[in-house]
């Protein structure tokens, strides 16, 4: 990936950055809906060293499974985003940090987003979904209370 700054590549950053957001908040409020919309009919995932595995259900699985764990709050933040048209494909790469706000624990994962999306009517579809943790952190259980200041 070419790091050189053009305003197609600061252009296309930002656009990628707005799609991240959306992912990013779709999967925290578990909306399998916009997920779906994000996506293209042959997307690819691949998590780690798994498989990939091929097609729209593949997909959702795994967000219908982190559905399933029933996180009181889980905040997906999505940084240092750079994107390259290379071919018809815009190649993404970002880092990512979750944060699952468990009842007994605070789980804090780290990681990077090396995607590959398609334009489709204007909008950047994911087309391959690339996700390597490269951190888990354990922490005590966060509050969900809080006292603004001046209170």
């Amino acid at each position: 990936m070419s790091t050189a700054l053009t305003a197609e590549n600061a252009e296309l950053g930002a656009r990628a950055a707005r799609t991240y957001y959306v992912y990013a908040r779709a999967v925290d409020e578990g909306d399998l809906d916009t997920l779906r919309a994000m996506v293209t009919d042959d997307v690819q995932i691949t998590r780690g060293d798994h498989p990939t595995e091929d097609g729209v259900e593949k997909f959702l699985d795994v967000y219908r499974g982190h559905n399933a764990l029933q996180i009181p709050v889980c905040k997906h933040v999505v940084t240092n985003v750079l994107a390259e048209r290379v071919g018809d494909d815009v190649v993404t790469h970002a880092y990512f940090q979750a944060t699952f706000f468990e009842d007994e624990r605070t789980r804090i994962i780290t990681g990077v987003y090396d995607d590959v999306h398609r334009e489709v009517d204007g909008e950047l579809k994911l087309a391959h979904k690339k996700i390597r943790v490269e951190r888990i952190q354990d922490v005590a259980a966060a509050t969900g209370t809080y006292t603004h200041v001046g209170r």
